[in-house]
């Protein structure tokens, strides 16, 4: 009986030792790694870091198209590690937030139209909006949790409450992924006492690489808008996305949302958005995505959105209650000419080759959002009809229009399209 609790007492120490021991030993190792792999990433840099016995602290500047965001980590060594789920055996675990001494003017503002001003949340971000926790496991798994922290906020008139989101990111050591997955909490947005917004809670998969190939898919069960164009409902709305590099930095980028139940005021009942990129920069895709998506309507300048080139193919499909319409567009924008000529407002039109093709019941398109210009395109014979259905096909090349196969001055197609003959 002696003998085997020494035995126990012995084993105990022997992990109470390698417990103590592992850090220090683990430490170095962690930190070689880590510099590794931040050399290999040229929008981060590591410009502090600090290591103790038991822990570590790294401070990183993240890279963006208009700036830099700061970030700070606290890492704990193991094999023990105390997490937020609880204890678990693993290598390291670190939780990354941002600091608010830096922070790219494009986030600041998506952030502050959410949480408020970010001076609000605490020095230094004590109450940082976004969090990422990582956990190197001892089984050849990293886990990284990005936490977008709730919402709960009332200015003027105007009420947000959110949920927050939580993304979970699985990859091997080597940085692939293996399996990856997020999920969105409700969102409520009032204005006064109307409901502006609604986001029933999504969820979603993806797996995608640092190149940005990979896949996507978003789900979203129900989706509620109010505005002055009326209520508008949709049902089972997903968006999936596919990314394959065919060149260095370069990327071949396939999109597909759908909409398969809208309810508003205009006759839409479906929509269906297919757009194929066949072979966009990183650059250019950035830029596409912070001039659209990330820069607010009113200080939107399309001279400036539209100044790099974009080759891009898509297809619309809607569904109405007067029958279907289609759009379909090949466009090979070479970039907003250099050389403008001040009195010549079709300049544009040198650097655009592509296509259209516009189809769809009579009734449909004569009772669209678009009814002006497509009466206007009948009434001068642009929109083709036959058996019930009008067609438009037009064709630019070199600043050559063609609308229906017949050679047209690119002014009075714009002049029959504005109504103004």
């Amino acid at each position: 009986m002696k003998a085997l609790r020494y035995l126990l007492i012995t084993l105990s120490a022997l992990v109470l030792l390698a417990a103590l021991i592992a850090p220090r030993l683990i430490g170095p190792q962690v930190e070689e790694v880590l510099q590794q792999q931040l050399a290999n990433q040229p929008n981060i840099e590591l410009s502090g870091y600090q290591r103790g016995w038991f822990s570590a602290e790294a401070l990183t500047l993240l890279k963006g198209k208009d700036g830099a965001t700061e970030a700070f980590t606290e890492i704990k060594h193991g094999p023990v590690l105390f997490t937020s789920g609880g204890p678990r055996i693993g290598v390291l675990y670190a939780k990354t937030r941002l600091t608010g001494n830096e922070l790219e003017p494009a986030l600041r503002r998506q952030l502050e139209a959410y949480y408020g001003s970010l001076d609000d949340l605490g020095p230094g971000l004590k109450n940082s909006p976004v969090m990422v926790e990582t956990l190197v496991g001892a089984n050849n798994t990293v886990t990284n949790t990005v936490h977008l922290l709730p919402i709960d906020r009332n200015e003027g008139d105007q009420q947000i409450q959110f949920q927050g989101a939580k993304i979970r990111l699985v990859t091997d050591y080597q940085g692939q992924q293996q399996e990856s997955s997020f999920k969105l909490g409700e969102f409520v947005r009032m204005d006064g006492h109307r409901e502006a917004l609604y986001l029933q809670s999504g969820s979603g998969e993806f797996a995608l690489d640092a190149s940005g190939a990979g896949t996507l898919q978003l789900k979203l069960p129900l989706v509620r808008a109010n505005n002055d164009s009326g209520p508008l409902e949709l049902r089972g709305v997903t968006f999936d996305y596919s990314g394959k590099l065919v060149a260095d930095r370069t990327l071949n980028v396939q999109t597909a949302l759908k909409l398969p139940e809208i309810q508003s005021a205009t006759p839409a009942s479906s929509l269906t958005q297919q757009i194929n990129l066949p072979a966009i920069g990183y650059d250019d895709l950035h830029h596409y995505l912070y001039s659209l998506l990330l820069t607010p309507a009113a200080e939107r300048s399309w001279p400036q959105v539209f100044d790099r080139p974009l080759q891009m193919q898509q297809q619309l499909d809607i569904a109405t209650a007067n029958g279907p319409m289609q759009l379909q567009l090949d466009v090979d924008w070479k970039g907003m000419p250099r050389n403008q000529t001040a009195n010549d407002n079709l300049f544009w039109l040198d650097a655009l080759n592509g296509s259209a093709n516009i189809s769809g019941a009579e009734q449909a398109l004569m009772q669209s959002p678009l009814i002006m210009q497509a009466s206007a395109l009948k009434q001068y014979g642009f929109l083709q009809e036959k058996n019930g259905e009008l067609s438009m096909h037009l064709q630019l090349e070199n600043g050559n229009l063609t609308v229906n196969g017949q050679l047209l001055p690119a002014d009075l197609f714009m002049l029959a399209m504005l109504n103004k003959f």
